[in-house]
């Protein structure tokens, strides 16, 4: 982070996020969180 500016930082984070977001433990998350239960996440 030290050796990139601002916005290459953002915009390296932005895209961290949202390959993040398509995870089927982001998805398990959503739901159980809707759903008022525990995760059952499973590292994929």
């Amino acid at each position: 982070s030290f050796e990139t500016t601002l916005s290459e930082g953002l915009l390296f984070e932005r895209r961290v996020f949202h390959s993040l977001f398509a995870t089927d433990d982001q998805k398990e998350g959503m739901a159980a969180f809707i759903e008022k239960r525990p995760a059952n996440f499973t590292n994929s």
